[in-house]
């Protein structure tokens, strides 16, 4: 039952960093369309209406980093893509490649 939520959790953020990068993408193009003053006002109104409808579900602030391996949301490593727990099995075990074990 752990496993699977931990998969769950996974394949969500997986889904949902894709759905950031695409919204982002669409932003990006939407503002500069806004900010081109060669454009026709019109369309120019139109892009600024197209921004304000985008989710705010996939703004950069909502987007959680999860554990690659226990599909932990808390105390992250972005570095990494670990949870605290992982890293220091890793480095007790030396399989994180430059680094070493520091008293913990």
């Amino acid at each position: 039952m752990i496993y699977t939520t931990k998969k769950i959790n996974i394949k969500k953020n997986k889904i949902k960093t894709n759905k950031f990068l695409k919204s982002e993408l669409k932003k990006i193009i939407l503002k500069s369309l806004i900010q081109n003053k060669n454009i026709k006002p019109i369309i120019r109104a139109s892009a600024t209406n197209k921004l304000s409808q985008i989710k705010y579900i996939f703004s950069k602030s909502k987007q959680n980093n999860v554990c690659l391996y226990s599909g932990k949301i808390k105390s992250i490593f972005e570095k990494y893509k670990m949870s605290r727990h992982f890293i220091k099995k890793f480095y007790s075990e030396n399989n994180l490649q430059n680094n070493k074990l520091i008293n913990w």
